[in-house]
């Protein structure tokens, strides 16, 4: 078992509860996103065939885009996950 310094472990401590405290604040914001989604709904309902289909169209195409917004900033952390570790998991002499 790798025995890790002190400051790295705390500086992961600190990240996770920066991360939990930001998972709580987003939380927070879900009763209005609800309401967005029910009204958003409720606006599509309404609509004729063709305006429904390009309204469909408009989603789907704005779901990938947050998708592969989310999936860039996924693989901005896994990255800076490997910048924190890697110096401190590799031996002494070669750094």
């Amino acid at each position: 078992m790798i025995d890790w310094p002190y400051w790295f472990l705390e500086a992961l401590r600190q990240r996770f509860y920066q991360l939990e405290l930001a998972k709580k604040q987003q939380a927070s914001c879900s009763p209005e996103d609800e309401l967005l989604l029910t009204q958003f709904e409720q606006f599509k309902s309404r609509q004729s065939d063709e305006i429904q289909h390009l309204l469909s169209e408009w989603e789907e195409v704005m779901g990938y885009q947050q998708s592969k917004h989310k999936q860039a900033i996924y693989i901005e952390g896994v990255k800076d996950g490997i910048r924190l570790i890697l110096p401190v998991m590799q031996p002494a002499n070669v750094r």
